[in-house]
């Protein structure tokens, strides 16, 4: 499966033999800084929540996290992943047992589920997780953010944000909360810093590593104005 994202070096995915699941190996942490800013600041978010709430010791499940580069964040966990284009396996079937894991996360995933099955995916989230399920995804507040980044770029990946419409986080919530999960929303990352980064990304893809290394280095933090992601942690209810 062809995806328009370039796998970040630094992290290798060990893949068993007859296995969909592999474990994310860090090579090289530092390597999280060549990352494009949006994957930086996404991962680096997530990342802090699962610093906050789930000890060291923990087992993790990156759902579809593609090229494991949030282990990158985490070097210290025991993070597998599961992706359809890098291990072969399905967040819709999730080949692991009922709570076989401490967190399941899933960072930019549902807005790339076909609507039809994301209540699935998200029961299957459920399932797996035995305390936390952590969600991140551009919010709905967007939307004419993506509308515009599809007409300049005609990038695959947000042709299926405007085509497939954004997750509602109210309904995020309220699909967990069947699966004995509580949790919040929080909006976060700066819409206009987003939107002229990845349009340079896509259309001048050799300037914009200059421009990503600089953002990352100084504008990780920007204030959010008009939120571009919003990130859900839910905690089972006990």
């Amino acid at each position: 499966m062809a995806v328009p994202i370039k796998a970040i070096e630094g992290v290798e995915l060990n893949l068993p033999e007859g296995n969909c699941i592999a474990r994310a190996r860090v090579l090289d942490p530092q390597e999280r800084m060549n990352l494009s800013w949006d994957r930086f600041v996404r991962l680096r978010f997530a990342a802090k929540v699962l610093e906050e709430n789930v000890a060291a010791s923990a087992r993790l499940l990156d759902a579809g996290g593609y090229d494991g580069a949030l282990a990158l964040f985490l070097p210290e966990h025991e993070i597998d992943v599961i992706d359809p284009a890098t291990t072969g396996g399905s967040v819709l079937d999730i080949p692991a047992g009922d709570a076989a894991y401490d967190a399941v996360i899933a960072v930019d995933v549902l807005e790339h589920i076909e609507p039809m099955d994301r209540s699935k995916a998200l029961s299957e989230f459920a399932r797996v997780a035995r305390k936390h399920v952590i969600l991140n995804y551009p919010c709905r507040g967007s939307k004419e953010a993506q509308e515009l980044a599809l007409k300049l770029t005609n990038n695959e990946l947000i042709r299926e944000h405007v085509e497939w419409e954004l997750p509602d986080s109210d309904w995020v919530l309220d699909e967990l909360a069947m699966h004995g999960y509580r949790g919040a929303v929080t909006p976060h990352t700066s819409i206009a810093v987003w939107l002229g980064q990845y349009v340079t990304l896509n259309l001048l893809p050799q300037q914009a590593k200059e421009l990503n290394r600089h953002l990352v280095a100084n504008h990780a933090d920007e204030p959010t104005t008009n939120a571009l992601y919003h990130l859900v942690v839910c905690e089972r209810r006990t």
